[in-house]
């Protein structure tokens, strides 16, 4: 078994099981993020565009508003099911980024938001964006920042080392902030080929439309390992982890809703 296989059947097997719970969570963030991560494509309606890790379907269909020609891939089935039901007519496919189906060079553009992040090897899923990209095609992709500058994942992260513990037995994980630092996304986008020729750290704000309280949930709802982080704690020491994170947000609730900054890295490269 290859590095970070056990990562990879972690994720697919949390992935096919929030289909429906992660779009409740992350479709309202996902409207003020996709347009602004699909104008960087660049987008004629001439262009042959991949979505990867399509997810419900966002970028797919904000890219066929301008392009016809898009297929969207996510390798949990229940998302492809979900992301067809949400958009009837467009074109969804079971499909690994790291092995893709598709011949060389059969696109012109290519979008992936936020998934880098659940590959257990990005560096083949990088290496295959620049096979079936055509000459001169782009590669566009959103990572988080790291989680020193997010109060979501920040304060999940002092939270456990605080009153639980890191070492419940997770997969081990590639480096979560590798494609977040500008110097490290060069270095790793070159080394498959790809020529970096934009990096943007975007501020963004975000209404998460709950209470503190709702946080929790949320952690187990809308991430495969904030779900397995905080459902492998000990028993004993969750309440005081879940009473310390609704604490916490608290600081960021107004009007009985959460909303604080997401802030995210918008990446293209280019195949020359």
């Amino acid at each position: 078994m290859t590095e970070f296989e056990d990562f990879k059947n972690f994720e697919k097997e949390g992935w096919e099981e929030r289909a429906y719970t992660y779009d409740k969570w992350a479709s309202a963030n996902a409207k003020q993020i996709i347009p602004t991560a699909v104008n960087a494509l660049a987008l004629s309606k001439e262009d042959i565009v991949l979505e990867l890790a399509s997810g419900p379907g966002y970028g797919t269909n904000e890219i066929a508003k301008i392009s016809h020609n898009v297929i969207g891939t996510d390798f949990a089935e229940a998302m492809v099911l979900e992301a067809k039901k949400q958009n009837p007519g467009l074109k969804f496919e079971q499909g690994d980024a790291e092995n893709l189906k598709y011949s060389d060079n059969s696109f012109t553009k290519i979008l992936c938001t936020f998934g880098i992040l659940h590959f257990a090897h990005p560096d083949k899923a990088i290496k295959e964006v620049g096979r079936v990209l055509k000459q001169n095609g782009l590669f566009v992709f959103t990572v988080w920042a790291p989680v020193q500058e997010s109060p979501f994942f920040g304060m999940l992260a002092e939270t456990i080392g605080e009153l639980g513990s890191y070492d419940v037995g997770l997969p081990t994980a590639p480096p979560i902030d590798d494609f977040s630092d500008p110097d490290r996304a060069l270095e790793r986008l070159s080394a498959q080929g790809l020529v970096m020729t934009n990096f943007e750290a975007i501020n963004n704000i975000f209404n998460i439309g709950v209470p503190a309280n709702s946080i929790p949930q949320m952690y187990r709802e809308v991430a495969v390992r904030s779900k397995g982080l905080l459902d492998s704690q000990d028993p004993k020491n969750l309440p005081a982890i879940e009473s310390k994170l609704i604490e916490r947000f608290k600081e960021f609730e107004i009007n009985g809703s959460v909303s604080m900054p997401f802030p995210y890295r918008l990446v293209t490269a280019k195949k020359i």
